[in-house]
């Protein structure tokens, strides 16, 4: 069984993974976590802790493996990995870390597919991840080279949440972490036992930590807590501003179409109408999200492929 409205987990070899259902959230979460109560209840928000490998530590890298665990308190909702083929040759230093091969990942799906399940997997959670910017990186990364618009889940930290409360351990490595709560950490680096982890890590945080643990993450998921961020927030740079910047922020601003003259996808150099909803920068490149009207679903477009723009009666860039 599946936590409701989630399709079944799959593991590493692509057979079902035990997962248990959980209650649906009886409020929303924002109501949830705002409430004057001594108890926030933070054990009936939903919470999604992952981890991806890659073929290296650059930006440029491509996902190899990414992983998911969907939990409420203890409650384990469901369990979900996926090997993705990077299209490129696997480095020896990446596999001497995480063991996964050439062959591993031959004619597996793109990462563009394994994500369309992770967002799935996500939709109305609040995300855990260890050395979160890392992750929320790669991933945004391999969502945007395949066209898809980033979500704004708030990520919680697990590095970053014992060195806020300046916690007394010898450092903030995941294994180490892992030992000083008390679990018993992956001997594996892979995806579905540091996701587990790092689940672990957020429960102990609140079970062993207490109220000063409780009240940072209730802090963080409503938006005013320390080093704690939505995923896009954590995935994007500022946003340089150029004269094609200029008129997209127009039309953000004003609710209006544009029309793009795009250098890439399969319509080739026909214009493309589109209602922006946000303008982004990541690895040195910036990005318009959009509802793209000719296929009625959200879009992402590169600017430096964008050879022209209009809205209304502005002049094309």
């Amino acid at each position: 069984m599946t936590a409701p409205g989630l399709a079944p987990g799959r593991s590493r070899g692509g057979g079902p993974v035990a997962a248990a259902a959980g209650p649906t959230l009886a409020v929303p979460m924002g109501e949830l976590l705002t409430r004057r109560a001594p108890d926030p209840r933070l054990a009936e928000v939903p919470f999604v802790a992952f981890d991806t490998e890659t073929t290296g530590l650059r930006l440029s890298d491509r996902m190899v493996e990414i992983a998911a665990v969907r939990f409420r308190g203890d409650r384990v909702e469901a369990e979900w990995s996926a090997l993705c083929d990077p299209g490129v040759p696997l480095p020896a230093a990446a596999t001497a870390i995480h063991g996964i091969r050439d062959e591993d990942v031959r004619g597996r799906p793109p990462a563009a597919e394994a994500l369309g399940r992770f967002l799935e997997l996500i939709e109305g959670a609040a995300l855990v991840a260890h050395h979160a910017p890392f992750d929320v990186r790669v991933v945004a990364s391999e969502l945007l080279r395949a066209g898809l618009p980033l979500p704004d889940n708030p990520v919680l930290d697990t590095c970053a949440i014992p060195r806020t409360l300046g916690l007394p351990v010898e450092n903030h490595r995941l294994t180490t972490l892992a030992r000083a709560f008390g679990l018993r950490p992956a001997t594996a680096h892979r995806a579905l036992p540091d996701a587990r982890t790092a689940a672990g890590l957020l429960r102990a945080y609140l079970e062993q930590v207490g109220p000063r643990a409780s009240r940072l993450i209730r802090e963080g998921l409503t938006g005013c807590g320390p080093g704690i961020a939505s995923f896009r927030a954590w995935a994007c740079e500022p946003v340089p501003e150029t004269p094609i910047v200029r008129v997209l922020r127009r039309a953000l601003a004003e609710g209006r179409a544009v029309s793009l003259v795009y250098h890439g996808g399969t319509r080739g150099r026909l214009p493309r109408r589109a209602v922006p909803r946000e303008i982004y920068a990541i690895g040195g490149a910036v990005y318009l999200e959009a509802d793209c009207l000719e296929v009625g679903a959200p879009r992402t477009f590169r600017l430096d492929r964008v050879a022209a723009v209009r809205v209304d009666a502005l002049r094309e860039f």
